[in-house]
């Protein structure tokens, strides 16, 4: 089948172009099961469009067919974003509700609950054909029943983890913050504390360690949380060990590994904004983006640079909108120097003493970035984000 005939029909599924659709597929009918070159379906590109995913079932499409990245059937995607309809039109034609088996180890459920804004209707409807939840949808959901339920019919929930890709966080982790990297926990208003406070009541393990090697204790320490490390700290967490040597280099001899610093800034419609400086002369550098538009997208004009990011999504009312981006050759000597502080300082206050150093809170630890860099965000006393970053080598 030629290239074109291939493009123009996953470029269809993603605008949801009935019209197109039923032209590519009567003319080219096995196009219904082909895989694009990230080895997804049309149903999974299609799945904002409820007309184009019944367009495609009618047409042979397989609504179980796993993608290549996450080895997610369709419904995932619906579920995560997508609408009712769809959702409905996927389960109709035989989807499996569960969809056990994808990498993140998350189900269906927790495609539509853990890392966005929660559809509760999607919800009711995955519940009503057999979904169940599990830890982590139910502590999403911000449900102290549902969780207690969860736990009662299967005591092993409460040490249930999500996958590598999250650092095998436990639910104590994910209620205190979002995996390195990643979005999502909207929940985590104020009241969430309520939920951590259950699951310590259900005997949820202190001292269980992420993929990193950190206890909820230490995350919540990093990250400035007085509410988590005092509800944690009372019920018997022990405080991670410091480190016994002083940090290998001071400021004024890091600050000599800084090449610069780039802006991030969150706009309503990316595609627009990019659209604008490339009309006065900017050159679109690098971008990422799924179904025809961007999620993000950097622009440059000679040595300098802009990052942009969408700011309509739920989680960035959870960080300024605006975040500085450092690029070093340090990150390492860096991060422990910003670590072994705000430790110190979450150790003070544990034991009811006043810190002599300024809080460094933050908003993500180090992690590899799929895009190729490693890094890890502080924000300062203003709101502003500071990632500080490093390519691979």
């Amino acid at each position: 089948m030629s290239s074109s005939k291939h493009d123009a029909f996953f470029a269809a599924c993603a605008a949801g172009d009935v019209g197109a659709l039923h032209d590519l597929l009567d003319r080219h009918p096995g196009l219904a099961r082909e895989r694009n070159r990230d080895g997804a379906t049309g149903l999974h590109v299609a799945v904002r469009h409820p007309a184009a995913v019944r367009l495609l079932l009618e047409r042979g499409a397989d609504p179980n067919a796993r993608d290549a990245g996450d080895n997610a059937i369709p419904l995932f995607g619906a579920a995560g974003g997508g609408p009712l309809e769809s959702v409905r039109a996927l389960l109709d034609a035989g989807s499996d509700v569960h969809g056990f088996g994808d990498v993140h180890r998350l189900e269906a459920i927790g495609s539509a609950t853990v890392f966005g804004e929660i559809n509760r209707d999607v919800v009711d409807l995955l519940v009503a054909r057999g979904a169940r939840h599990h830890v982590f949808s139910a502590i999403a959901m911000g449900d102290l029943d549902l969780l207690r339920r969860v736990v009662s019919d299967d005591p092993d929930a409460i040490r249930r983890r999500l996958s590598p890709f999250e650092q095998e966080q436990t639910a104590l982790h994910y209620v205190i913050a979002p995996p390195d990297g990643l979005v999502g926990g909207v929940f985590r208003t104020g009241e969430h504390y309520r939920t951590l406070e259950t699951l310590i009541e259900l005997g949820a393990d202190l001292e269980a360690r992420d993929a990193k090697g950190r206890t909820p204790l230490a995350v919540a320490m990093l990250r400035g949380d007085w509410d988590a490390m005092r509800l944690l700290h009372a019920a018997g967490a022990r405080e991670p060990e410091s480190s016994p040597e002083p940090p290998p280099e001071t400021p004024a001899n890091l600050a000599t590994s800084i090449r610069g610093v780039t802006p991030m800034l969150g706009v309503p419609d990316i595609d627009a904004t990019v659209a604008w400086y490339r009309s006065i002369g900017f050159t679109l550098a690098e971008s990422h983006g799924e179904e025809g538009r961007m999620d993000w997208a950097c622009v440059s004009f000679g040595n300098a640079a802009i990052m942009f990011t969408t700011s309509t999504e739920p989680w960035r009312g959870q960080t300024a909108a605006l975040s500085l981006w450092v690029y070093t050759d340090r990150l390492d000597d860096l991060y422990a120097f910003f670590k072994q502080r705000q430790l110190a300082r979450a150790q003070a206050m544990l034991a009811g003493e006043a810190p002599d150093v300024p809080e460094v809170r933050f908003t993500v630890d180090l992690y590899t970035a799929f895009y190729g860099q490693r890094e890890f965000g502080i924000r300062d006393p203003n709101g502003i984000e500071l990632m500080f970053a490093q390519p691979v080598q």
